[in-house]
């Protein structure tokens, strides 16, 4: 009997079920869809079970906004991370510290008091950020098991991949289109933003797993995972150019130039670096001379050659900035607890950072919570690790890329809340965990 991989086994169900998904969406048939999103619950729970979870909701994390049976209606991928949080709560509750349920408490009662205050509704998102703040520690259990960093990049990449070259054909149907809010254009070359309404939202999951590439791709000595990694890094770059969006080429220049100081100063013979370094210039060589990417980067150009003064460099992000920051100070009760997680703006503008945006809906004593929770979550998962500073150039592509775009969109409303920093811990844990580092490749 032939024994298939666990990773292998679930990369091919996530394929299938997102083929599915966008055949149900185009054709808008209500039974199918149902059927699908139905089939996509137990699938993520399964992965669950099986220790498979975390690859299987970075897969779909691009297709988040489809797995709704109509706009407007909760999406059934925050059900499903739900689901998974409370299976692997329910068989991985061992040896997980409920020291971070104290902050998470601390800060609902906050929340409650100002949302009591100020007449605000407990909304459903509310009741599900809760939750998952009580419950994602347990997903991380899982870690370690069947898959290794590698493999969630590439369940990552290909998903992103997916999505966004799928989405330039499927978008003409209107059962699809209906689930994207902009179609932003750049004169007359249009802005790919997969299935998002926001091309930076898009390109924030690009940065995440290109920067997860890059690290894989200097720690790697396999030479086909090497080849792997390096087609996947040239398809993220060619997606993310897609965007027209400057955040995605200024984080991907941070990207590639801390790669290749990591990459030339690792341990190694010289000509498997020049090797590597040759082929990813013949990529990129293939790239800029395509008519398509020609196009996408004279746009990003024009973007850039419009910018006169801060405000447009940062797209008119600073004004933003400065208007919720006077709130801060019209309102010191506001600076100190916050809105109380309520979906309320300023002048109807989100944002567009999330650092303010958390200041804003928690206030700073709900920031000093959450970061009480963040700490006690973070040492109980990655306890014991030796931080190496010969790693360090890895850890900060790593983060740059996962958290460098968060400075320009709003992003605590959203699962990536949760998942990126698992990813980036997962990460962690592949470069600083000794046993994991010298683990033989499968």
């Amino acid at each position: 009997m032939v024994a298939v991989r666990m990773d292998r086994l679930f990369l091919t169900m996530c394929i299938l079920e997102a083929l599915w998904l966008l055949v149900a969406q185009v054709l808008g048939n209500t039974i199918i869809l149902l059927a699908c999103l139905a089939c996509f619950l137990l699938l993520s729970v399964w992965a669950a079970i099986k220790g498979m979870a975390l690859p299987v909701l970075m897969f779909f994390l691009p297709f988040s906004s489809l797995v709704k049976l109509q706009p407007g209606t909760i999406s059934f991928f925050t059900l499903a991370m739900l689901a998974v949080f409370a299976v692997c709560a329910l068989f991985k509750s061992k040896n997980v510290s409920v020291y971070h349920f104290i902050p998470v408490l601390v800060l609902a009662a906050q929340t409650l008091l100002v949302k009591t205050l100020t007449g605000t509704m407990i909304s459903n998102q509310y009741m599900m950020f809760m939750a998952a703040l009580l419950l994602v520690p347990y997903l991380v259990r899982e870690v370690n098991g069947n898959y290794d960093f590698h493999w969630l990049t590439v369940f990552f990449s290909l998903g992103i991949i997916l999505a966004a070259i799928s989405s330039q054909y499927l978008l003409v149907f209107p059962s699809i289109r209906q689930y994207i809010d902009t179609a932003a254009m750049i004169g007359s070359t249009t802005r790919v933003s997969g299935f998002f309404g926001d091309p930076n939202f898009y390109s924030a999951h690009i940065t995440a797993a290109l920067g997860g590439a890059l690290a894989i791709l200097i720690e790697g000595e396999d030479k086909k995972r090497t080849l792997s990694i390096v087609v996947i890094i040239a398809l993220l770059v060619y997606c993310g150019m897609l965007s027209i969006s400057k955040s995605f080429m200024l984080v991907a220049i941070c990207l590639f130039v801390f790669w290749f100081i990591g990459y030339m100063f690792k341990k190694g013979k010289m000509s498997t670096k020049i090797t590597v370094i040759l082929t990813l210039m013949i990529g990129a060589g293939f790239l800029l001379s395509s008519t398509v990417f020609v196009d996408m980067f004279d746009a990003l150009v024009a973007r850039f050659g419009r910018d006169s003064n801060i405000s447009d460099f940062t797209t008119g992000r600073t004004e933003l900035w400065a208007s919720y920051l006077r709130e801060f100070e019209e309102d010191p009760l506001l600076l100190f607890f916050g809105k109380g997680y309520s979906n309320v703006l300023v002048n109807g503008r989100a944002s567009h950072n999330t650092i303010l945006q958390a200041v804003f809906q928690f206030g700073l004593v709900g920031c000093i919570s959450l970061l009480v929770w963040f700490v006690y979550f973070t040492r109980t998962w990655l306890k014991g690790l030796e931080i190496r500073s010969n790693k360090s150039v890895q850890a900060f592509i790593v983060l740059i890329g996962s958290f460098g775009p968060w400075m320009a969109i709003d992003i605590l409303f959203l699962d990536e809340f949760f998942l990126i920093p698992i990813y980036v811990g997962v990460a962690m844990l592949f470069l600083f965990d000794k046993s994991l580092s010298e683990k033989e490749p499968a």
